[in-house]
């Protein structure tokens, strides 16, 4: 990659070209995940009231670090391109995570959308 990008130019490209990730693409993963039950959880979410506002915030960072990675490989390959494109901009670029801020706050947007619709469909039946 020889020219520096910018971010609009970034953003652009991720508009016209991004695939959507739906939840079906990562549900039986997630699902998967959380068959470990309560050991998705620290134990301190015991003490409180387990419900959709608060449940992520006591998932334990490995059980966390889990469903990231389901989406982002969910993400990832649905839109190569836009993989590659990160890559080569983070790699060359001392911006490049500013530049490809859209991309990352799609997965971020992506995960915690995922995460309380499996709350809605597995999580709150364990109560």
């Amino acid at each position: 990659m020889g020219q520096k990008i910018d971010k609009e130019v970034f953003d652009k490209f991720f508009t016209e070209s991004y695939c959507p990730v739906d939840y079906e693409t990562v549900r039986e993963e997630f699902e998967r995940i959380a068959q470990a039950g309560n050991d998705i959880f620290t134990g301190s979410y015991e003490a409180r009231n387990l419900n959709r506002d608060n449940f992520i915030l006591y998932l334990t960072s490995g059980s966390y670090c889990d469903f990231e990675a389901a989406v982002q490989e969910a993400m990832d390959d649905l839109n190569p391109e836009i993989l590659d494109a990160v890559m080569d901009v983070t790699e060359a670029q001392a911006d490049g995570d500013a530049v490809t801020e859209k991309y990352w706050d799609m997965q971020r947007e992506l995960l915690h959308t995922f995460l309380l619709q499996l709350y809605d469909t597995v999580i709150c039946g364990w109560k």
